[in-house]
């Protein structure tokens, strides 16, 4: 899949498979490296590259019910103030999001 594919077409991609399990294979300055798969023996099924990466929070590996909504783009203006201040330099940029089973907090 192209990486310059949107939200849902990704979340289409992500669901046909009954679950994933998501790895932080690269992160090297401004580009990260994501990969999904059903079982790492057998390779890859997915893979995610993010460009002019600024801010990363996330795990290194985690797994997801891919029943629901996986991946997600929320609008910057939605965000509280102080979490647009720790993503965004100049308060300017995109964040992406991923729902992570396992994982209580924002």
């Amino acid at each position: 899949m192209d990486h310059r594919t949107d939200g849902q077409a990704l979340n289409v991609a992500i669901m046909k498979h009954p679950w994933m399990d998501f790895y932080l294979v690269s992160l090297d300055e401004t580009r990260a490296l994501i990969r999904g798969t059903l079982d790492i023996s057998y390779g890859y099924h997915l893979h995610i590259e993010f460009i002019g990466v600024g801010y990363i929070d996330c795990p290194i590996s985690w797994k997801t019910d891919t029943g629901k909504e996986v991946f997600s783009q929320p609008s910057p203006e939605t965000l509280p103030d102080e979490v647009r201040q720790r993503l965004f330099d100049n308060n300017d940029g995109d964040v992406f999001r991923f729902a992570i089973d396992g994982f209580h907090g924002p």
